[in-house]
């Protein structure tokens, strides 16, 4: 090792310029920047004395000398307060070398490259070649801006500071140290290694990367996964996608950061590593260690900062916040009109009906026909069904099926098309999945099914199922395979993000272009929520044990950044179940309702499960209709915390540390969650249970059932009679509730107002048209309501925005809630107070 300089300080001012360089996975070169004589490789400074330059739109101007005399100059894009300041800079020692981007370290066993993204995001790149890999990342796509940040040495150590956090790095082995700016420290490398390895024929290595973890530190995250497990600590878990099994390989701790592991193979995490001390990722297959650390501190912030770096959930339709009903599977035209008219005859609310895998038999799979004997109709199908405010969703599969004769002309066609530039992957059958990593491919799968389902028929939306993919119809080996990018098996996870890319991307391009995409698929990996998806968890059992599973499932899923999940309510395997037991009717009764507290509200699986159907007791369908209205008079709630999940990062479905990031209480707990900023929910998982005990965070809790108020800081047994699950909403809350509708759009007038007094509360409403993309123009419209407890008053905003079809003037119904006041799901019948609303500010006194 080169000898080092010690007790010398170091220290440049860096503009990060927008380029798309290694953060954003693209080249590392410098772009453009400030001209002149005074900049150098490492940044840019000014001489002793001397004033700083100026910078102009897409540079950064430079800093004056610190404490010398003479100002620091001005920033171009970030502006003067983005700047920090920076002592000077002596000559490079050639330890480190500094740029635009970040810092690189030519350590003895290798080189390690640290890229400052933004104030908040570091990416940390090592390897043993002589440069860093021109890698892509397949999930970040964030084009960065410029934040500033300094760069120091003392004894041995390079110091990174942003605006927000430090980053020190040890010259000697190269490990790095997080710490916020008053240096305690978030976050420690313990070591990261690379191995040589051969995988599928190709050289590459194993690499590992081993991080200090206190014993006081909870980690959550990692995707959605079947083994009960809501805290990570102490746990091990393998990251490879298969059915049920959802890798995302983003963790984040209650010590306020985050971390995305950018490797794409087969891979595994270990939270035991020296008796809990430590955890590790490691990955058969890479090029270097590549991940991601996100600086919160709140969890909230963590969440936001992952996508950013991967991009945004873009708002769904609004009637995919309804109810799903879906089955294994619904056999034709006929019967999905009568499930249509079994819900609009019994005025049981519904938004979407979905059409399962088979439509297509007798012809190929992937021929994207549908059988006429059974569909004779599908336009007029579709027609009927948006007659009566119902959207349809058809499942479509990326396997393609060889034949020897068609049946219909163009049978084979889409086949064919995908075959002829090598896009189909091998199989010992007949059915072929397709290289969702080759852009060609893409664009043709998005074609075929626009030509033969969406265009002509318009179905509203896809299920793009089998994403992982399983080997079935069958077997494929996408390990194995030659993809676009190179070997399968260091692709391997990210097979689902291809498919979604391309689903999304060639929607928005090519149509339908008046509604915007939703695609529920079984499958994702990093990054994926900016396409619109929705995941599930899969081909799961119909038992209690199997349903409660899904509760720590779905929250770790939200907490590695993904906003839209949900399950089979009742379990997909229910085909042989006798659904008209009182057994039976209770678990779909609990499950129901815990499904109606997840992003997206979801019936599938086998049996006849139809809220109106003859396996239900009366007493079982009074008890679904009364939280499917619930789920309805929550939309306007509902809807407006979609658009924070699209424009602040939020999570909908949130495990308690979100919140109560402090309380140890807390991270074990795997069956509560909250739903939004207002609402507890404390699903019933237990067969028979009448009560369940339930932990309350500190502060007071209304029961939502009876307005009555309780103490937090402990936990309780609380009444949980089949007719209702545990449900608790905090005070200072302000619930927006809709009327009673049958569909999401139905409408949004009047609005009740439940206020849940005892603290100062906020909710901002967000409305728009319901569907298209006109919410990226700007046209919508917020109202914020606002609670002050101490003056007893309800400031209703001034309405900021507007949308077509906008209504011109609203009634609000306030109503303070109360012991037997404001409770349950019904429209309280008197309000506190009435308020006509024109769009200006109103200020409500209580009365």
């Amino acid at each position: 090792m080169r000898n080092l300089i010690n007790r010398h300080l170091y220290a440049v001012l860096i503009g990060l310029l927008p380029l798309g360089g290694a953060c954003s996975g693209g080249s590392t070169s410098p772009g453009p920047g400030s001209s002149g004589a005074s900049t150098s490789a490492a940044g840019t400074t000014s001489g002793a004395g001397g004033g700083g330059t100026t910078g102009t739109a897409g540079t950064t101007g430079t800093a004056g000398a610190a404490g010398v005399g003479g100002g620091g100059g001005s920033g171009g894009q970030g502006g003067d307060d983005d700047q920090l300041a920076c002592p000077p800079a002596p000559p490079e020692t050639g330890l480190y070398a500094a740029d635009a981007t970040g810092v690189t370290f030519n350590l003895e066993t290798g080189l390690l490259r640290l890229e400052v993204c933004d104030e908040s995001i570091i990416r940390v790149q090592y390897t043993t070649a002589p440069s860093p890999p021109d890698k892509k990342s397949l999930s970040v796509n964030k084009e960065w801006d410029k934040p500033s940040f300094c760069v120091a040495e003392n004894s041995g150590t390079v110091t990174i500071t942003t605006s927000r956090l430090k980053i020190n790095v040890d010259t000697t082995d190269g490990l790095v140290t997080y710490t916020d700016l008053n240096d305690s420290v978030l976050l420690s490398e313990d070591s990261k290694t690379l191995t040589p390895a051969t995988v599928e024929g190709v050289r590459t290595n194993r690499v590992e990367t081993v991080f200090n973890s206190p014993a006081d530190e909870a980690l959550f995250g990692l995707g959605q996964h079947q083994d009960n497990v809501m805290n990570r600590k102490g746990t091990t878990r393998r990251i490879v996608n298969a059915n049920t099994e959802i890798n995302i390989p983003v963790l984040v701790s209650n010590k306020g950061y985050g971390i995305f592991w950018d490797n794409y193979s087969s891979s595994n995490f270990d939270g035991t590593r020296s008796n809990n001390t430590k955890y590790s990722y490691s990955s058969e297959a890479g090029e270097m260690v590549d991940y991601y650390f996100f600086y919160g501190p709140s969890i909230d912030q963590i969440v936001a900062q992952y996508r950013t770096a991967t991009g945004a959930a873009p708002l769904f339709p609004k009637w995919a916040y309804g109810l799903f009903q879906s089955k294994d599977k619904y056999g034709s035209q006929a019967e999905l009109l009568k499930i249509k008219d079994g819900y609009r005859d019994n005025k049981i609310p519904v938004d979407c009906i979905v059409q399962d895998w088979d439509y297509w038999t007798p012809y190929a799979w992937g021929s994207h026909f549908m059988d006429e004997r059974r569909y004779p109709d599908p336009a007029a199908l579709i027609a009927e069904m948006h007659k009566a405010n119902v959207h349809t969703m058809i499942s479509i599969w990326p396997v393609y099926q060889r034949v020897n004769t068609e049946r219909k002309a163009g049978e084979m066609g889409n086949y064919n098309a995908l075959d002829e530039i090598g896009a189909l992957y091998p199989s010992s059958g007949t059915h072929r999945f397709y290289d969702t990593f080759n852009p060609a491919a893409r664009a043709l799968v998005y074609q075929q099914i626009h030509d033969r389902l969406l265009g002509p028929y318009g179905w509203d939306g896809i299920w793009a199922d089998n994403t992982e993919p399983q080997a079935y119809p069958d077997p494929v080996n996408v390990r194995a395979a030659d993809t676009a990018l190179g070997k399968g098996a260091l692709y391997l996870n990210a097979y689902p993000l291809g498919h979604a890319a391309g689903v999304y991307e060639h929607w928005r391009s090519i149509g339908p272009k008046q509604k915007r995409v939703y695609v529920l698929t079984r499958s994702a990996f990093a990054g994926q929520q900016r396409y619109a998806t929705t995941c599930w968890s899969g081909d799961i059992d119909s038992n209690f044990a199997t349903y409660a599973k899904q509760i720590p499932a779905g929250l770790n899923f939200s907490l590695a950044g993904m906003p839209y999940w949900t399950t089979d309510i009742g379990g997909y395997w229910g085909h042989n179940v006798d659904w008209t037991t009182s057994a039976n009717n209770e678990l779909f009764t609990r499950w129901f309702q815990y499904g109606a507290f997840s992003p997206i509200f979801r019936i599938h699986g086998g049996g006849t499960r139809e809220l109106y159907s003859n396996s239900w007791s009366a007493a079982t369908k009074a008890n679904l209709l009364k939280i499917d209205n619930l789920r309805y008079r929550l939309m306007p709630y509902i809807y407006s915390l979609a658009w924070k999940v699209t424009s602040e990062g939020y999570t909908m479905m949130r495990h308690l540390v979100f919140d109560y990031p402090n309380d140890a209480k807390v991270f074990n707990i795997k069956d509560q969650f909250l739903f939004g900023p207002a609402f507890l929910v404390n699903p019933v998982t237990t067969a028979g249970a009448t009560s369940r005990s339930v932990y309350l965070p500190a502060g007071t809790w209304y029961d939502f059932w009876t307005g009555s108020t309780t103490d937090g800081g402990r936990t309780a047994s609380v009444p949980a009679p089949l007719s209702e699950m545990p449900l608790f909403v905090r005070a200072g809350s302000i619930v927006p509730m809709g009327p009673s509708i049958q569909y999401a759009t139905q409408s949004i007038d009047p609005l009740e107002i439940r206020i849940y007094t005892g603290q100062d509360g906020s909710f901002t409403l967000y409305e728009d048209e319901g569907d298209s993309y006109s919410y990226e123009d700007g046209q919508y419209s917020t109202i914020p309501f606002t609670w002050n407890e101490s003056t007893k008053k309800l400031t209703i905003g001034a309405r900021k925005g507007s949308y077509t079809g906008m209504p011109a003037s609203r009634t609000f119904r306030i109503v303070r809630v109360g012991s037997n006041h404001g409770a349950g799901v019904d429209v309280t019948a008197a309000p506190d107070q009435m308020v006509t609303y024109n769009g200006s500010e109103v200020v409500v006194t209580a009365n």
